[in-house]
């Protein structure tokens, strides 16, 4: 039981230092349906149902980027606050792997391997940050990354380019 008391005070923790740090307003404050509300992130604070003003673009529309996704992610067993500490939480999702062509591995030195692997990580993108930043960039292929990783990491296809010729 302590263990779970320890729980509950580290949530309101990062609850009460995430409202903090972010604009809320309550739902009346925005002018949007109930409908509309059901579609965008929303958050319970003092038992007041409040939307988080980050997901909103300066002509006060939600990014299309993120609302392309917004489905997806309150559909899966997410709540809000967990979406939004998840927009703000620095990822490291990669992108597109290099991977040598297998065709070209043999008869080749362990040296070369070596070499071969090293050069496949350098050639695999990465996307190091938080997704939020990739909806304000308006980096879609990214912030779809940083969706279907969250999602849906062991299934997620990642596109494969190969490092050695042909």
């Amino acid at each position: 039981m302590n263990h779970l008391k320890a729980l509950r005070r580290k949530l309101q923790k990062k609850m009460s230092k995430f409202i903090a740090e972010h604009e809320f307003k309550s739902a009346d404050e925005v002018m949007l349906s109930r409908e509309e509300l059901n579609q965008i992130i929303t958050v319970m604070i003092d038992g007041r149902l409040m939307l988080p003003m980050f997901q909103f673009d300066e002509s006060g529309q939600v990014y299309s980027i993120l609302q392309e996704h917004l489905p997806r992610l309150l559909g899966s067993d997410r709540g809000g606050w967990d979406i939004c500490f998840w927009l703000f939480a620095e990822q490291s999702v990669t992108l597109k792997r290099a991977v040598p062509n297998a065709a070209r591995l043999r008869d080749i030195s362990v040296e070369e391997m070596l070499e071969l692997g090293k050069k496949s990580a350098e050639l695999t993108e990465r996307y190091i940050g938080r997704p939020i930043d990739a909806v304000i960039d308006e980096q879609s292929d990214v912030f779809a990354a940083c969706v279907e990783h969250l999602l849906n990491p062991d299934y997620r296809v990642i596109p494969v380019t190969n490092t050695t010729e042909h």
